[in-house]
């Protein structure tokens, strides 16, 4: 429940995030305090799915980097997180989806399998709409938007980080 969208820019790239945050069948709404967008040690994570899992991604963010931007230095912080994860919870599985964005270029992370997004991309449960608003041209943010009329799993207010390349 959630959207995370992302579209590249000519010179950069915007990944754009909803806030609806769900305990059993009650949503929070406004819970821009615990969003599914954040900046740590020079990276952009956006998740979608547990909040225990990307809060602990983030918390290993403040301490690890991946080796390079590329998909095999995003496999071997993947690695990490997850040995890390099973120390701390006696569970490595990787459930949730990620956008990681790194030095100008963004992951896609659906568990293990890793790819760079080449034009735009979005997870969660409003990914269709977005998609199709991304499709035809709009930015990461009116995507956000888009899933937010059509999905009851989206809710405002919407957050969105712009990175410029180097």
């Amino acid at each position: 429940m959630s959207i995370v969208a992302c579209r590249i820019l000519e010179d950069g790239y915007e990944i754009a995030a909803d806030s609806i945050s769900v305990r059993g069948s009650t949503q929070t709404k406004n819970n821009i305090n615990r969003s599914k967008l954040v900046e740590v040690n020079n990276m952009v994570i956006g998740s979608v799915g547990l909040a225990e899992e990307s809060g602990l991604l983030q918390i290993f963010a403040k301490t690890h980097q991946p080796p390079a931007a590329t998909e095999e230095g995003i496999l071997e912080f993947w690695n990490e997180f997850s040995a890390w994860k099973k120390k701390r919870t006696d569970r490595g599985a990787i459930e949730n989806s990620y956008f990681i964005g790194i030095d100008g270029v963004v992951f896609y992370i659906e568990h293990w399998l890793i790819a760079s997004v080449s034009s735009y991309e979005a997870i969660g449960a409003g990914m269709d709409f977005a998609l199709a608003a991304l499709y035809l041209g709009h930015t990461a943010e009116e995507a956000v938007e888009t899933a937010i009329e059509l999905s009851i799993y989206c809710e405002p207010p919407i957050q969105v980080i712009t990175k410029k390349s180097n």
